[in-house]
């Protein structure tokens, strides 16, 4: 016999009818927008570098393009220009978007959570512990642009597909096809997270009664809608885009079908495990008598947007597994599960609150509070002792390019076109120069060429041999022909306690004619 929900919420004690603030909406995004403050503030005024994704997404948004690669689609790239605009092309801009778009999503999340489960701060505790998957906790905090889009898309667009089932109203329709759009332009990969929740709500039939066919009609509508700007950038691109994303997943090897088709699944289930920690082993430490089965639920079952999200995330796997063995892709990484385990914890979740596990749930909270402060913490060393021994050999944002800054001026750079060797020199370049013109090999550039023109490259941390002339030769990515001039510029790494000079990077720099083809 089914207790009365009445019954079953009371070993929560939610006898309370308000839920706590950290409990309701406003209170969740709060807190994520507070602690994605904390983390923003920590690192922005810490140093100003650049370091992976952002430095290249910095070149690349010199101007506002319809489209600027094959490879991702350009919503990130649409909002980090818009950020730009206020921010200047500095690590504020970037970070902003990021934790920005993280505080959105958690805000969807909780929303389904809360759907899912009973307790509107069990609801709560669900949002918070995303923080627990290493890919949210840590790993977001350097790098991470178009997953962040895809990662909001995907948690707004179950969302909204929750809504138009429930209410059967059109206009959730459309802002779920409008959501899908955004998600189409956040990353390649989004249309099977849109597939796998239509696929899963089919299969059940609490859910497969309440579609609303024109409604979902009008989904490719309104996502082809939002998609358009970049659909015509990719028409007047031609057909390359396949391709494109061909090299990038590693279907195009010379390695036999089935072989690459073995690796590319060997990765996903190393992926789903390594995305899953230390969140997924953490609930079952704690909560071990249910998945030994050692307990008895209450005598509630799973309700209907708790089984949804379960059945989205098997359908999910499912569906990458078979795109994997149709194709041989074998570029699977963890980082790229987001969407596949997005639900899952909130799946987890209502299973878990059918059980008698009030203490547990403090404990957890617990941990949780416990990894959030370490992770924080954690990241203070690298800032303020970038050696080898607290963030590894190569610490890339806490490199010294400012120290180039000054020299750079009185070479006329600021309003200059600056080739860059690499995508991190090239990124940190526009920072000090926000009026240059910076090109790298791999993103030309897509303003007029300037007055006065300048190679810039890495030498590394060691005085180079080679006077510059002779190394710039050696570093350009051209047919080059003798520079006007060439010398070396060199930056000191900070420190708390070692004294100045205990590290130093050596860049080269060569004026050029501007009228070579490089520079125009």
């Amino acid at each position: 016999m089914i207790k009365p929900l009445s019954r079953m919420t009371a070993r929560f004690d939610t006898s309370s009818s308000k839920a706590p603030f950290y409990a309701t909406p406003v209170g969740v995004w709060a807190i994520v927008a507070l602690w994605g403050l904390s983390h923003l503030l920590l690192r922005a005024l810490s140093t100003p570098v650049l370091g992976t994704d952002d430095m290249f997404e910095n070149v690349l948004v010199q101007t506002l393009e319809p489209g600027y690669m094959l490879r991702q689609p350009p919503l990130y790239e649409w909002l980090l220009w818009s950020a730009q605009q206020v921010f200047g092309p500095t690590i504020w801009a970037a970070l902003f978007i990021k934790y920005g778009l993280i505080s959105l999503a958690a805000l969807f999340l909780f929303l389904i959570a809360r759907k899912a489960l009973f307790d509107p701060r069990l609801a709560a505790l669900c949002a918070f512990s995303y923080s627990l998957y290493y890919q949210f906790g840590w790993n977001l905090h350097e790098g991470v642009t178009h997953t962040v889009v895809l990662t909001t898309a995907c948690a707004a667009s179950a969302f909204f597909f929750l809504k138009a089932l429930e209410t059967e109203k059109l206009a959730f329709y459309l802002l779920f096809g409008a959501v899908a759009g955004a998600g189409l332009l956040g990353k390649h990969s989004y249309p099977l997270f849109a597939l796998a929740l239509v696929l899963a709500a089919l299969s059940d039939a609490h859910w497969r009664g309440r579609f609303r066919w024109a409604g979902l009609c009008l989904v490719p509508v309104a996502a082809a809608f939002v998609y358009s700007p970049y659909a015509l950038w990719i028409l007047s691109e031609g057909l390359k885009l396949l391709a494109s994303v061909s090299d990038t997943m590693g279907v195009t090897a010379q390695t036999p079908h089935i072989a690459r088709a073995g690796e590319g699944l060997g990765k996903l289930t190393f992926g789903l495990v390594g995305f899953s920690v230390p969140l997924v082993p953490l609930l079952i430490l704690l909560f071990w008598p249910r998945f030994l089965r050692r307990i008895q639920p209450d005598g509630a079952s799973l309700n209907a947007v708790a089984r949804l999200c379960g059945r989205t995330v098997l359908v999910m796997i499912v569906l990458t597994a078979l795109l994997i063995v149709v194709t041989g892709a074998t570029y699977v990484k963890e980082r790229h599960m987001h969407p596949l385990l997005l639900l899952l914890p909130i799946y987890l979740f209502a299973d878990l609150e059918r059980f008698e596990f009030k203490s547990r749930w403090r404990w957890l909270a617990v941990v949780m509070l416990a990894v959030v402060a370490v992770a924080f913490l954690a990241r203070v060393p690298g800032l303020i002792a970038p050696d080898k021994f607290w963030c590894g050999g190569k610490c890339r944002h806490m490199k010294p390019y400012a120290d180039l800054q000054a020299p750079l001026s009185e070479l006329g750079a600021a309003e200059a076109t600056l080739i860059a060797d690499d995508g991190y020199t090239g990124g940190n370049m526009r920072v000090l120069f926000p009026d240059a013109r910076i090109v790298t090999k791999a993103i030309p550039a897509r303003v007029p060429p300037r007055g006065k023109c300048f190679y810039i490259w890495e030498e590394g941390d060691r005085e180079p041999e080679l006077p510059a002339q002779d190394r710039f030769s050696k570093n350009a990515y051209w047919d080059a022909a003798d520079p006007k001039s060439a010398r070396y510029l060199t930056g000191n790494w900070p420190h708390l306690w070692k004294r100045q000079g205990w590290r130093t990077t050596w860049w080269g720099v060569a004026e050029l004619d501007p009228d070579q083809t490089i520079c125009r």
